[in-house]
């Protein structure tokens, strides 16, 4: 078992162990343990997994796109730096490489953007298309190119400190609520005793959990939210690039900081 998947047993089981000290209703505590549960193994996880990969795979994106260039303008080879490029890839691109070896390096090129999956690749691929046929200084035709992929990279790398401060900030208040919540029941006997009377007062408690589970499901939805990397044209044309990709900049700066001010 991995250990992600016993840290999600484990903090199901003390939002089931907490509610059940809280009511003393155990049905309500195994449904609350279930949905728990089932929000870390059905939604969470898959969400986190797929971030992680995109987050990946964006970044080798970058580091190959540079060093092929800077590969091939040391070198007028493509052999040469689509080998170097992949000498200093990771190795789950390696293996990926290794598996199209049999094609024509230009084909190969191209099949790696099933792998990345990232538009700013695509534009790539029209660059070195560009290259083949009408040949140039690669560094003064990619020099756009070049510009936007250290961009993204810095709003990659701005959207991952934002996300953790928004995620530790969430958790925070929330913590504070539920401590809040034990204070009332136990440390004020007036107070828990009016409390403990309530009609349907385990409902009660069950609701606010369900209020924190779907508010954590929004801010795992909006600190896994890439999408800003990777909309747009798979394969745009090289010359409408130069153009777009200078508009594009400034407003993916706003995109990402406005995903968390919604």
């Amino acid at each position: 078992m991995k250990t992600r998947y016993l840290v999600y047993v484990i903090i199901s089981l003390l939002f089931g162990g907490s509610f059940f000290i809280l009511t003393g209703d155990i049905i309500f505590s195994v449904a609350t343990l279930l949905i728990f549960l089932l929000f870390f193994f059905l939604i969470y996880d898959k969400k986190r997994n797929y971030y992680k990969r995109n987050l990946s795979r964006s970044y080798e994106a970058i580091n190959y796109i540079n060093n092929f260039i800077i590969s091939l303008s040391v070198n007028p080879s493509l052999t040469y730096a689509f080998e170097n490029a992949k000498n200093s890839a990771q190795k789950g691109l390696r293996q990926q490489i290794e598996s199209i070896n049999h094609l024509p390096i230009e084909e190969q090129i191209a099949y790696l953007y099933r792998y990345f999956e990232l538009p700013l690749y695509g534009v790539f691929i029209n660059i070195i298309k560009q290259y083949i046929f009408n040949g140039g200084d690669i560094l003064d035709i990619s020099q756009v190119l070049i510009r936007d992929s250290r961009a993204l990279e810095d709003r990659l790398m701005e959207f991952e400190k934002m996300s953790r401060r928004k995620f530790s900030e969430f958790i925070t208040s929330w913590a504070l609520s539920f401590l809040i919540l034990f204070i009332l029941q136990f440390s004020i006997s007036s107070i828990y005793q009016a409390i403990d009377s309530v009609k349907n007062y385990a409902l009660l408690i069950f609701v606010f959990y369900l209020i924190f589970l779907v508010s954590l499901i929004f801010m795992t939805y909006r600190i896994y939210d890439i999408s800003f990397m990777t909309k747009g044209d798979s394969c745009p044309d090289v010359k409408e690039t130069k153009t777009k990709n200078v508009k594009a900049k400034t407003k993916s700066k706003k995109r990402t900081l406005k995903i968390f001010n919604r």
